[in-house]
């Protein structure tokens, strides 16, 4: 599912402060998002794959938040918690 221009601007709004670019950038290298090849009336679920096993990112963003906090919160030190947390929620929300 692509995001329209205008739902990808209100993303950004709401992640405007408190996010870390550095996070991110670490967050799309070694979380990549797969897009199976399955039709479900209409709806292409788009899944993350963390360490050995792939995730439906719809439905699943609070224990994907918390699995993928607990695998990187040690490699950031200089970066406080929330807003680990919320660069976490704010990729999620490009591809759910």
């Amino acid at each position: 599912m692509r995001l329209s221009e205008q739902e990808r601007e209100d993303i950004l709004k709401k992640y405007d402060d408190n996010t870390s670019e550095d996070v991110l950038r670490h967050l799309r290298r070694n979380f990549p998002i797969n897009n199976p090849v399955i039709d479900i009336g209409g709806f292409t679920p788009n899944m993350i794959t963390v360490g050995d096993k792939s995730y439906w990112i719809e439905g699943n963003k609070k224990f994907l938040v918390n699995k993928i906090f607990n695998l990187i919160e040690d490699k950031f030190v200089d970066v406080d918690k929330p807003t680990i947390r919320r660069t976490v929620k704010k990729y999620l929300d490009f591809f759910r």
